[in-house]
């Protein structure tokens, strides 16, 4: 049985499972309810370099062992995973078995947990008896790690919290195999945005990833992540409402969302109050989930980045930017990568749906 230590200390905090050795290249995998995208890096001259890189939508491969959450992936039958992969490795013409998998935030448990200042030893006692108020299984069915990442207080520390269920790992290990990939290790997704998108920044950074069935905010402050929060609704709500208001099918609504989305045009307003009409409760929500935050830190939010597929949506980035009073940018992951110039509009354009495959693949090229 591999032994998976669930923390390995680097300047960014990875929260992931390191499963292997070392290879020139490396390949992050991130399997969405919506669609699963990969992207293969080499390290070259202190660069990372963008080799190769695909997504492909889950409809018609991913069938539901039980109900109906897209963003369940304990749901999804191994076989039809695996089945997918296959093709998009093949499709991607992806060249290593090095593999990253992300873990997403609804499979795991994050907090931010305030505690007497004790001695490491003494932490690491009593944060099993901590973690029971705010992780809802058995602990003997997860694996446990956390990390102090504030001491600023002489009697206090907040320690970041963190949680995956050993069921989880055991599907993830279970299809890489089938796949024919090494997994070199685990990470969620939410600490693969940080590594692409904040970097080495040292300001208070807001990430919103606006996935197809969930939305995820994350704070960052220094490169460490100081509040997660998970939104059970994402963008795919958004298209079964215009689906089901509008009369027009899931592909129309997704393209009226790229074409028209936001838009001030009186002829367009049909389509834009039904957007708003889904958009404006999440939007809201994130903007709580912030103001939150802001509250209760003495350092605030100074930027927002809006990552994940449903920033595809015409106008979000200035919509949200008025929402929050805050500068706000559309997520580019690439945007520190070697590639070739010709990729550089398409990059742009799907960046936002790559963030955390990007991220995944980083982490094998940066931590060194």
């Amino acid at each position: 049985m591999v032994d998976i230590p669930f923390f390995k200390k680097f300047t960014l905090p990875s929260f992931s499972f390191d499963l292997g050795r070392h290879s020139p290249s490396f390949l992050g995998v991130d399997i969405g309810g919506y669609s699963v995208k990969v992207v293969q890096l080499r390290k070259e001259k202190e660069r990372a370099v963008l080799e190769t890189y695909g997504e492909l939508k889950t409809g018609g491969y991913l069938k539901r062992t039980s109900g109906a959450a897209g963003s369940n992936f304990l749901r999804f039958l191994e076989a039809d995973v695996t089945e997918m992969l296959s093709d998009i490795l093949k499709e991607s013409n992806v060249t290593t078995h090095q593999a990253v998998f992300s873990i997403p935030p609804i499979s795991s448990f994050i907090t931010v947990v305030d505690f007497p200042r004790l001695s490491p030893g003494e932490i690491q006692t009593a944060i099993p008896y901590e973690a029971k108020k705010y992780i809802p299984i058995p602990l003997s069915e997860v694996l446990l790690d956390w990390e102090v990442i504030d001491e600023g207080d002489k009697e206090r520390v907040k320690i970041l919290l963190v949680a995956v269920p050993k069921e989880v790992i055991s599907k993830y290990k279970r299809i890489a195999q089938l796949s024919k990939l090494e997994l070199r290790a685990l990470e969620i997704e939410n600490f693969s945005l940080v590594r692409s998108l904040v970097g080495p920044s040292r300001n208070v950074v807001a990430i919103i990833n606006f996935g197809a069935y969930t939305t995820t905010v994350c704070v960052v402050d220094q490169g460490t992540l100081r509040l997660n929060h998970n939104i059970e609704r994402g963008f795919h709500e958004i298209t079964r409402t215009m689906v089901k208001a509008l009369n027009i099918s899931e592909e129309r609504a997704e393209e009226f969302k790229k074409t028209v989305g936001l838009s001030e045009k009186p002829e367009e307003k049909e389509v834009v109050d039904v957007i708003l009409g889904s958009l404006d409760a999440l939007m809201r929500e994130t903007e709580r989930i912030v103001n939150v935050y802001n509250r209760a830190n003495m350092r605030k939010v100074e930027q927002v980045i809006l990552t994940g597929g449903g920033t595809n949506l015409f106008g979000l980035v200035d919509y949200a930017a008025k929402t929050f009073g805050l500068e706000t940018i559309r997520a580019n992951p690439f945007a520190r990568l070697v590639y070739p110039a010709f990729l550089q509009p398409i990059l742009h354009e799907i960046g936002p749906s790559f963030s955390t495959a990007v991220g995944l693949a980083l982490r094998e090229i940066t931590s060194k």
